[in-house]
């Protein structure tokens, strides 16, 4: 099996390389290839102490307390980074602490001298057991934690999307997911049956996962929105034909809900603004329409718009957008001559991108399928 084990290792190193290869890298993508390296190293650690090569190899020895330690903060910082739209504080770098607290306690065995390192390696460790069983305890915490943690900032995320996009199809997070339940099994196996070939095997399987999808994965957020972790140019508003502008103060970090300095009155003449410019620019027929955009349009700030929608008419951006889409749809399938035209392609007309898309939002504002809808409405046609 030291084949397939040393195996795992090349594969590693390539998946690594291509990180690094990977052109228009944010800073997800960097975490990422740091992340390969260590994973790379544990998997050369692991190879080594199972084949018994550490005899002519024993650099490594007294690391593998280390590395697994460094796949939480990991797995978060990558979630975190790849779902943000603005850089987070560097505090993030405050993760890595245990990582560092557990090295130093190691110190006094991996500065032996390689041959001495050997021996008490070869002994058990006797004079380390007791830090042995602490360092094993840490591992388990840190990464019941880290998984616990990335699945609530993904559950966040998920729910974020509907106030930041009006079509969601294209963005998918089951590679996310993936991940996250991937490095779940992982512990599983290090709680309830740890052995050198399941732990090796599983983390072989599942670092090369990390590598492979790492290099298809693309920044959530594009332009204009800045893409995650990359400093963009701001772009200038677009002029439109409504009214003046509302200026509204906000604090760096977004508004909430309550508490916020938005007045009665401004949120109505936003609202009266964002009717026009939907009325006159038809901008939900724009497939690809973010909050971002709109608000650049309005002249406010994206979180003040997100109020207005939110509080004015009791939906997301997501629902309010593709509300006015089934709206023009509607209006559409009852003018003269739209028989020729396919549903499909009517939906597509009025800002949907997919049948999918089309046909699940149809129901949640209609209660109908568009098909049913037609034959209630027009029971001639």
């Amino acid at each position: 099996m030291s084949w397939l084990y040393f195996s795992s290792v090349i594969v590693s190193i390539y998946l690594l390389l291509l990180l690094i290869g990977k052109p228009d890298k944010t800073t997800a993508d960097k975490i990422l290839i740091i992340w390969q390296l260590f994973a790379t190293l544990h998997l050369a650690d692991l190879y080594f102490v199972i084949s018994g090569r550490y005899h002519q190899f024993p650099y490594l020895l007294g690391w593998s307390g280390v590395f697994p330690l460094v796949h939480g903060p990991f797995l978060y910082l990558y979630i975190l980074h790849l779902t943000a739209k603005k850089k987070p504080a560097p505090m993030w770098l405050l993760h890595f602490l245990p990582v560092v607290l557990i090295s130093i306690c190691w110190l006094p065995f991996l500065l032996l001298h390689p041959q001495e390192k050997i021996r008490v390696f070869d002994n058990g460790l006797p004079a380390f057991s007791y830090l042995a069983i602490f360092t094993n305890i840490t591992i388990i915490i840190s990464g019941v934690s880290y998984i616990t943690a990335s699945a609530i900032l993904l559950y966040k995320f998920k729910r974020q999307l509907k106030e930041e996009f009006s079509n969601t199809e294209k963005i998918s997070l089951n590679w996310l997911r993936y991940l996250i339940g991937g490095m779940g099994i992982i512990w599983l196996f290090v709680v309830f049956y740890q052995t050198p070939q399941t732990i090796y095997l599983s983390a072989s399987l599942f670092i090369c996962f990390i590598g492979f999808f790492g290099v298809r994965q693309k920044a959530i957020f594009k332009s204009p929105a800045p893409s995650i972790g990359m400093e963009t140019e701001k772009e200038e508003p677009v002029p439109i034909a409504v009214s003046q502008p509302i200026v509204v103060e906000v604090p760096a970090a977004r508004i909430k809900y309550k508490g916020s300095s938005l007045t009665e009155v401004d949120a109505l003449k936003i609202q009266e603004q964002l009717n026009e410019l939907m009325d006159q620019e038809r901008l939900y027929t724009n497939p690809e329409l973010t909050l971002g955009e709109v608000a650049r349009l309005l002249q406010v700030h994206d979180a003040i718009l997100s109020q207005v929608i939110n509080s004015k008419f009791d939906q997301s951006f997501y629902d309010y957008i593709n509300s006015l889409r089934v709206e023009a749809f509607k209006k559409v399938v009852a003018a003269p001559g739209s028989k020729s035209y396919t549903l499909l392609s009517i939906a597509f007309e009025c800002g949907f991108n997919s049948k999918s898309s089309f046909n699940r939002n149809f129901r949640k504002f209609t209660g109908q399928q568009p098909s049913a809808y037609l034959k209630d409405q027009y029971p001639s046609s």
